[in-house]
Order: C-alpha cells, then structure tokens, then sequence
C-alpha cells in the first residue's frame, strides 16, 4: 500500500483530505465562534476586600457583537482567578440570570486554596455558549478588558478572619494604649491630690 501511494502522489494527497476534512469542526479550528461569538462587556466583583472564607459575588453581562443580550445554555460560566501569588479556575461555574437581559451572577466562597493579594476575576475564554452555538468570549476578559467603565473584578483577599476569643497581643494592640494613658493619668490625679492633703 505504502509503495502504491508513493507511486502515485496524486492518491496520496487525495487520502490526506479526506482524513482532514473528515475531523469534526471544533477539533481543527478549537473553541467555535461560527457566524457570531458572544461577548462579555461587564465584570464586576463586590466587595473589593476579603478574607479566606468571605464570599464574592460577581455580575457578567453577556451580549452579542452588535449588543445584543444573550442567554446562556447551560447557564454557566469558567472563572479564573489570578494574581502573583497563584491561579485558581473555576470550572462551569453556575450563574444565575438576574432578570434584566443578559445579566448573570456568579457567587463564590473564597477557599483557602485560592491567591491572595490583588486578585482579578476573568470570566474564561469559550467558556459561555447559547443554544444556537455560538461562544465567548474571545479571550480572558475581566474588567480592564470590557467596554464598561465602572466595572472592576480586582480585588484583595487578605488572610482568613480569625475566630474564637482574641489573643492577649490582639487585645494590647487594641486597648493598650488608651489603658495606660488612663493609668498615667489616674496617677497624676492620685499625686496631685496627695500634695493638696500635705498642704
């Protein structure tokens, strides 16, 4: 066989389409986008600061090219969250439309195994689709990337709230310095009135 296809080139290249128009679509071109893909023009996170453990809830509008709102199908979206202490995605995230047209919410818990610091929120590139199969976005896009201005998806998670009673340290750094300020002022007022008796 291999010797028939070298003699004859012409059947060799003929064999070759066939088997690479033969793959499906998405596996030769990646993530679809056909006619249209769909866009996400808001990222938004509140609040800005939170612990490990604290919530975050994020509000994405998805819109067609021409502005358009879209509906999800499946309503889910890929978030990732990045900053220079690590990465975390998070894979078909649930999103909950919020009654105004393409407009959806995302609500996560901080776990412990997510960055810390200044951390931006990107919805993930072709992780949103419709029933007509169309995808987007185009590429990771948080805030600094939409069309809107007043939208942020960076924010600063800080270490885990502390639970239980307070410690000593916590208690000094909190009340130790108006503690002894009174004492020094109390001894003042103590001295004072001594020297008025002796008198």
């Amino acid at each position: 066989m291999l010797m028939l296809m070298l003699k004859r080139p012409l059947c060799f290249v003929l064999i070759v389409l066939f088997v690479s128009f033969g793959l499906p679509l998405a596996t030769a071109q990646g993530c679809p986008t056909y006619q249209t893909n769909l866009v996400i023009d808001l990222v938004n996170s509140i609040p800005q600061h939170v612990a490990v453990g604290g919530t975050v809830v994020t509000k994405v509008h998805v819109v067609y090219p021409d502005g358009t709102p879209a509906t999800l199908s499946p309503e889910t979206i890929s978030f990732l969250w990045s900053s220079s202490s690590g990465q975390k995605t998070i894979e078909n995230a649930p999103v909950v439309p919020t009654g105004d047209p393409g407009f959806y919410l995302y609500t996560q818990t901080v776990g412990a195994d997510f960055p810390t610091g200044t951390v931006t929120i990107y919805a993930v590139v072709c992780s949103c689709s419709d029933a007509l199969g169309n995808y987007g976005p185009t590429t990771n896009t948080s805030s600094d990337l939409t069309i809107t201005p007043a939208d942020i998806s960076i924010l600063v998670i800080g270490p885990p709230t502390p639970t239980g009673p307070p410690t000593a340290q916590q208690l000094f750094s909190t009340y130790g310095i108006p503690v002894i300020i009174a004492l020094l002022l109390l001894a003042a007022l103590l001295l004072l009135l001594a020297r008025r008796k002796k008198r």
